[in-house]
């Protein structure tokens, strides 16, 4: 009864549909299948951790479980032709095309993972459907007779009494248990080691691995078991800043010999035989990104077919004895596959809180040579594209649901010629010039699309969180500061989505543009470089306004709102009376005036001659300071000429005969003068640019010893400071 159940056990867990590239799985579990089967450098569950790169195992902790389900539906579509008159004299030529009748078949995968935040060691066990393929082609109906329709004819499936496969049926199975200890070197390097033991199961109809009767043609093989062993070995190397790298290799899976039980189509037993069919090595190397909200994965792997029992063998077997020796027996040696290359490419992202989305593309190389492609009807497994698109939803932090949905289909048909053994002695194509016995004209050819619905469980059993943030010590770069979970469980203080290791002003919400740093004004500066926080200014100063334009700042602007240059203090130059010096610096601003006499007006030669006799035509009263009625109009003379010279200084000089004593005249010539002056200034000429001065006798300009010369000494003059006497 137990050794029943462990059977059933194994069954179960490698019941697979026809696999997505070649006969290898692209990804296992739901969420590695959703990237692909990205995982060497990018480990986001443990089966897929488990499956591609041990090492990566130790970036989990606790104790986690991982069961998926998926329901998988490959549709192969297998067609063959004939040209006219292959199949007898005069035969037309004929073409058919037959589906699969596979159906769906389920695909689980188990895995569990446990490990403490303070070791070193990590540890694991998975169960893992990892390849397979199977076509159920139902036998050709459609027979050469009176209803004989060539044009949809499969001639491959033909029964075997008319030299076809009759129904075509397979099915390959393997289960591998994997053991996965990984250790932490550092926290950024680990490596790891899993061996492995393997379960497989084949079912061939009919078995062409088997030499065939004459008579009873193939016979039909029970399904074989086999039971495997090997190992992998892996790299993980994660930055801590985002990038990560990894590498693995999984070595071939050696079996023991499928024991074939044979039974021909009457029933009757036919000759058993033995079949080796290893698992090719693996060699994988990936990159992976994460930051923030988003991971990247990309993977490559190179899986040698070519020095893989089973595979690397191909054609016929050739008897060795008896009356067919040299011939082909009509077993067949081996699939002979090449090497094949894969490509997977996933992406998640995690902006929708609980819920991260997933897209995977994987591209795989054709392993069967189209000369050899008639030996594998049995396994037309080949996807050459597959496209996924999965979720999570994470109810809590120990519990998860994971989903994907997958599509592949293949990159065209494989095809070749139809092959007989029989050789051109018995009215067959084989010769020594033809080993694989080609039919001329003749084509076999297959594609496939695949489909797939995958459900997950993850449960997280446990792995301490000291700082209580959701994200596991193992994980979390600051374990002790709650954090968040895009920045691996570092804190952001200021919510501006840029951590504090990574944030200049980590109090104060900012941008990344200027490392976490606030712009308050908008100008391009942050606030801590700005001379202006608060007011948008210009780089030439330090963020500072020219709210004119004028290339002068505001703050040493004196006139912020009107342009003006440099040298005017920003201030426009204003020049009212056109004479060259601006108002501000022109004392007399209406009045066009001369640099040299800060933009007032000079007192010239012949307006000085203007003034001079106007002045020396001021007459007084004799022996007094009063002046004479007809004075007045040369008063008025004068007032009128010095309006223009406000901010000139004036010197009024009285001056008198020598008749009298010297200090009668002195005072009599200063009060004359000052009379003078006190009319100016009463007309509106500014007191302090005039003076004046009483010489009495002192500067004679006539003889005072004649009547002529005493009166012109009787006088008053006016100079301007720049025609002083």
């Amino acid at each position: 009864m137990l050794q029943k159940s462990i059977k059933l056990f194994f069954i179960l867990l490698s019941s697979l549909a026809v696999a997505q590239t070649g006969h290898l799985m692209q990804g296992v579990g739901a969420v590695n299948m959703s990237m692909g089967g990205a995982a060497t450098a990018q480990p986001l569950d443990i089966s897929g951790a488990m499956q591609w790169n041990p090492a990566a195992l130790s970036v989990f902790d606790g104790s986690i479980l991982k069961f998926d389900i998926g329901m998988f539906e490959g549709v192969p579509n297998l067609s063959s032709s004939l040209p006219p008159g292959m199949m007898f004299e005069g035969s037309p030529a004929t073409y058919g095309e037959t589906k699969s009748e596979l159906g769906y078949s389920p695909m689980p995968a188990l895995a569990f993972a446990w490990g403490k935040e303070d070791s070193k060691h990590t540890f694991g066990v998975s169960a893992f459907g990892v390849s397979g393929f199977g076509v159920d082609f139902p036998q050709e109906t459609n027979l050469p007779g009176p209803n004989w329709d060539p044009s949809d004819s499969n001639v491959i499936l033909y029964p075997q009494n008319m030299n076809g496969f009759g129904n075509l049926h397979a099915e390959y199975m393997l289960l591998q248990i994997g053991f996965t200890w990984a250790y932490n070197f550092s926290e950024k390097f680990s490596i790891g080691l899993q061996p492995t033991f393997n379960y497989s199961s084949l079912i061939l109809e009919p078995n062409p691995l088997a030499a065939p009767s004459p008579i009873l043609g193939y016979s039909l093989s029970d399904s074989s078991v086999a039971t495997g062993f090997g190992g992998q070995i892996g790299l993980f190397y994660d930055s801590l800043n985002g990038f990560k790298i990894g590498a693995s290799y999984k070595t071939t899976q050696y079996f023991s010999d499928f024991d074939f039980e044979n039974t021909y189509l009457d029933g009757s037993s036919a000759p058993n035989n033995q079949f080796t069919m290893n698992y090719p090595a693996i060699y994988s190397i990936g990159v992976g990104y994460s930051k923030g909200v988003v991971d990247f994965a990309l993977d490559y792997r190179y899986v040698d077919y070519e020095g893989t029992e089973g595979f690397q063998d191909s054609g016929w077997q050739i008897a060795e004895e008896g009356p067919m020796a040299g011939f082909p027996t009509g077993a067949v040696n081996g699939f002979g596959w090449k090497n094949m290359s894969v490509v997977s490419f996933g992406f998640q992202m995690k902006a929708i809180e609980r819920l991260p989305l997933r897209f995977g593309y994987t591209y795989s190389s054709n392993p069967i040579d189209d000369e050899l492609a008639f030996f594998s009807t049995p396994a037309t497994a080949i996807i050459a594209h597959a496209f996924q698109f999965g979720l999570s939803y994470e109810f809590t932090d120990n519990f998860r649901m994971d989903a994907v949905y997958h599509y592949g289909m293949s990159d065209g048909k494989t095809s070749g010629n139809l092959l007989n053994p029989i050789p051109q002695e018995f009215g067959g194509p084989w010769s020594s010039q033809n080993p694989l016995g080609k039919i001329p004209g003749s084509e076999v050819a297959y594609d496939m699309t695949t489909n797939m619905f995958m459900l997950g469980l993850n449960f997280n059993l446990g792995g301490k969180d000291t700082d209580k943030d959701g994200v596991k010590d193992k994980d979390d770069l600051c374990p002790e500061v709650a954090g968040l979970e895009e920045f691996n469980g570092c804190p952001d203080s200021d919510s501006d989505g840029i951590q504090d290791s990574e944030d200049k002003c980590p109090n104060e919400a900012g941008l990344a543009e200027f490392n976490g740093c606030p712009d308050s004004d908008g100008d391009g500066f942050a606030d801590k470089e700005d001379m202006c926080p608060n007011v948008a200014g210009l780089e030439q100063f330090n963020g500072c306004p020219d709210t004119d334009g004028d290339g002068v700042m505001d703050s040493k602007d004196a006139c912020p709102n009107e342009a003006g240059p440099i040298e005017n203090k920003g201030c426009p130059v204003i020049d009212t009376d056109g004479d060259g010096v601006a108002d501000a610096d022109d004392k007399c601003p209406n009045v066009v005036g001369v640099a040299e006499n800060y933009g007032c007006p000079l007192v010239t030669p012949e307006v000085q001659k203007e003034i001079t006799d106007l002045a020396r035509a001021i007459y007084f009263k004799t022996g007094s300071d009063s002046f004479t009625d007809e004075t007045q109009i040369r008063l008025e003379g004068v007032d009128k000429i010095l309006t223009e010279f406000t901010a000139t200084n004036f010197i009024v000089e009285g001056h008198t005969d020598s008749t009298g004593s010297d200090k009668i005249n002195e005072k009599l010539s200063q009060k004359r003068a000052e009379a003078v002056m006190n009319y100016l200034i009463e007309n509106g000429f500014p007191a302090e640019k005039i003076k004046a001065v009483g010489y009495g006798s002192a500067k004679p300009i006539g003889d005072n010893k004649t009547s002529k010369g005493r009166q012109a000494n009787r006088r008053v003059e006016i100079y301007s400071n720049n025609n002083s006497n």
